[in-house]
């Protein structure tokens, strides 16, 4: 817990480039510390650096650790009850920015790591362990970097970052992440703001573009109008089916948390986890435009801009759906909308029927002493593509997570006992892989 206080203490906050000066080679150092040859990778573009390291152990078997070092803003600070980069303790937690997500899967990875160089002397299979800088903000160039360097990161099978406990105390794994497109859509009409008592005869900027958002989704069924937006899906399969009926039904929890009655359509049950998990969607992210201070201000805005995010699904991609989307725009009759490509990221789902998700199944149930809780995919999106695809890994989770970590958000911790469960399961996972590998 020591070496997670020494993390947290050292911001690594990839969205404001903070930190980076030392963050990269304290993590250096703690892969060092427990025998792995570790180096500081330069990514493309001048980006935030990757860890990597690597150790041989007793068997041919070869595993992968993904992580990352970067952090989400602390920001609101006054919401805090510490200072996030001051890891304290206060009731059976520490608190701090990147306790849980993700310095503290780092370190409970690294904790086995040490065990077994303490007491047996050696690991049981080889180790790579990957450690991005650019995670928070969509790994903007790790493709460049595993175009160059990817199979010095190729290894049999990826432990990713996540994984841990779900509300009822069951292990809980994914397999899959969905992608994402990010965009900043705008328009000028005007040379510059003008008074509202022009409304009549001049054109809004602000109208303008939300006509084009307008045209994009229908929100009688939630749907994407852009043609050819659904093509490419790839249906999930019975078990990946089978796998969402079987989850526990949390959309109660949901209704309390986001402060809803009902979700989009009136659907509840396994529809609403099958739509979460395996539907994409259009989110407007923000809207910006003429006056929003206090008080009033009678202006016609000149400009208004909007940021969008498409969360994807396999086999979309957001190099497609962002043309799909501009000749969308142009057939409406918006061909004066600029967009703005600001990041894409593929999704990707390992089979559930794998080999290694079954390994990782068995020894999460040994270790929780609980039947683990598996979902083929999460709403959210990270890198996953690229070691899954690119570097044809497959993929599960096992880590030291907890909805009551709070990541991402103030006052973000973890709990000593999520923290040993992490670190225990990622030891027995290491010792069953190097005595059998992906055996059937």
């Amino acid at each position: 817990m020591e070496l997670l206080a020494r993390l947290v203490q050292q911001p690594s906050v990839s969205a404001q480039n903070m930190g980076f000066d030392k963050a990269p080679w304290l993590v250096k150092d703690a892969l060092d510390l427990v025998g792995l040859n570790a180096e500081i990778v330069p990514v493309p573009n001048n980006g935030h650096p990757s860890v990597f390291g690597s150790i041989s152990g007793a068997s041919e078997h070869t595993l992968l650790f993904y992580t990352h070092y970067d952090v989400q803003p602390a920001e609101p600070l006054e919401l805090w009850d510490s200072e996030p980069f001051e890891p304290s303790r206060r009731d059976g937690r520490i608190y701090g920015r990147g306790t849980s997500d993700d310095k503290g899967n780092i370190v409970a990875r690294l904790a086995a790591i040490r065990a077994f160089n303490e007491v047996r002397g050696s690991l049981p299979c080889n180790l790579k362990f990957f450690v991005e800088g650019e995670e928070e903000i969509g790994s903007r160039n790790l493709r460049g970097l595993i175009e160059t360097r990817g199979q010095e990161f190729k290894a049999d099978a990826c432990i990713w970052e996540g994984g841990g406990r779900n509300l009822s105390g069951d292990p809980f794994i994914y397999l899959g992440l969905k992608g994402v497109l990010t965009i900043g859509m705008s328009v000028k009409l005007l040379h510059g703001d003008a008074h509202s008592s022009y409304a009549p005869i001049l054109p809004s900027a602000s109208w303008r573009l939300l006509q084009a958002l307008n045209v994009i989704k229908d929100p009688s069924d939630d749907r994407c109008l852009i043609s050819g937006f659904y093509d490419d899906i790839r249906p999930a399969t019975d078990a990946e089916n089978a796998a969402v009926a079987s989850l526990p039904d949390e959309s109660l929890e949901w209704q309390e948390t986001f402060g809803v009655e009902s979700f989009i359509g009136g659907v509840g049950g396994e529809d609403l986890r099958r739509k979460l998990l395996f539907e994409p969607s259009a989110n407007i992210n923000g809207f910006e435009s003429g006056y929003n201070g206090a008080g009033m201000k009678t202006v016609l805005p000149a400009e208004a801009k909007a940021k969008m995010d498409f969360r994807l699904v396999p086999d979309m991609r957001p190099e497609d759906i962002f043309k799909k989307l501009r000749a969308h725009l142009d057939r409406q009759g918006f061909e004066d909308i600029e967009l703005e490509y600001l990041a894409g990221v593929n999704p990707a789902r390992t089979p559930i029927d794998s080999p290694w998700v079954r390994l990782v199944a068995e020894t999460a149930e040994e270790i929780y002493g609980r039947k683990p809780v598996i979902a083929p995919t999460m709403a959210g999106t990270g890198p996953m593509y690229e070691f899954a695809d690119i570097l044809g890994m497959p993929i599960a989770t096992s880590g030291v997570d907890h909805p009551s970590h709070k990541i991402h958000a103030p006052n973000e911790n973890i709990t000593e006992e999520d923290f040993l469960y992490g670190a225990k399961h990622a030891a027995l996972i290491m010792q069953r892989f190097g005595e059998r590998g992906l055996e059937e």
